[in-house]
């Protein structure tokens, strides 16, 4: 069995490892076992899609996007929901019926929408409401918005700053934008969200041609965004939602103080160890785009 965009070989992977393009055998990049439950496989899914295959004498090239398909099957069900917003395109919509940020003001959600037995958690809301500013491009007096999981706010100011007003058991399926949000809020955390792509840009190397003319030098990305209060108790290794985009695996969690680890002079990079932030790794969904107009910097996959 081979896999598109992807080398196989222990030898040219350990090429990879002494070079710097990783940052370890363990690397997320990586089709080692260890480095794909590090980008968020679960071991169950991963069995099932080995006995899936059954056996045959011939060599099979396989698509990751049915690998990662296998993968959310299991794992989506799990995943308690989570919103966050982008440090660099923030902007604040100032609900004038709310109370003030420096209020104890929260509402009730489910941690799942579809599974209410996963339990519940408290998020803050208060009169100021981070939106990211793609969100509310264009919006206009009069409309009204749905901020998930809070409500209806009738938009009554756009020049000089966005003002609205909270319209309690407002008709949502009748408001066109739904946008995440977060409260302006102390207890908020920084959380590092991390992207990756296939190490090789060419989907399967033909007989004599050398896999270092074939190297994906755009192969991770990561931006910063804020996450609300509830993000600081995620566990190791935990799967969850980010609403709008996508899946993600907790590989450091909040408060936790690590050493940078960094590949060499390539491109392995920096996997946002050091600091006491949250680190997400993005888990590939099967699909090739994002679950919104909130995607990623790299393909999704």
């Amino acid at each position: 069995m081979n896999f598109m965009y992807t080398e196989l070989s222990k030898r040219k992977l350990t090429w990879f490892v002494e070079n710097g393009q990783v940052t370890g055998w363990d690397d997320p990049r990586f089709p080692t076992v260890r480095g794909v439950v590090r980008r968020g496989v679960n071991i169950t899914a991963l069995r099932s899609y080995i006995l899936s295959q059954g056996a045959s004498r011939r060599i099979t090239l396989m698509e990751w996007n049915k690998f990662w398909a296998v993968n959310k099957k299991e794992i989506d069900d799990k995943a308690n929901r989570y919103m966050v917003v982008s440090k660099e395109g923030a902007t604040t919509i100032t609900i004038t019926n709310a109370a003030d940020p420096s209020a104890n003001t929260f509402v009730k959600t489910d941690n799942h929408p579809k599974f209410p037995d996963l339990g519940q958690r408290l998020l803050k809301v208060s009169s100021k409401a981070m939106v990211e500013k793609s969100d509310v491009d264009g919006v206009e007096v009069g409309e009204n918005i749905v901020l998930s999981r809070w409500g209806v706010v009738k938009i009554t100011k756009v020049e000089g700053g966005i003002e609205g007003e909270h319209v309690p058991g407002g008709d949502l399926k009748a408001c066109k934008r739904k946008l995440t949000w977060l409260s302006e809020s102390k207890q908020n955390i920084e959380v590092k969200l991390f992207e990756f792509d296939n190490l090789i840009n060419k989907p399967s190397l033909e007989e004599g041609e050398n896999f270092k003319d074939f190297i994906n030098e755009d192969n991770l990305a990561h931006m910063v965004v804020t996450g609300d209060a509830g993000m600081r108790l995620l566990k190791q290794d935990q799967v969850i939602q980010i609403e709008r985009r996508g899946l993600y695996r907790v590989d450091k969690v909040f408060g936790r103080i690590g050493n940078d680890a960094k590949g060499g002079e390539g491109v392995g990079g920096d996997l946002g160890g050091g600091g006491e932030g949250l680190v997400l790794f993005m888990v590939p969904d099967g699909k090739s785009k994002a679950m919104s107009t909130l995607g990623g910097k790299l393909e999704h996959r």
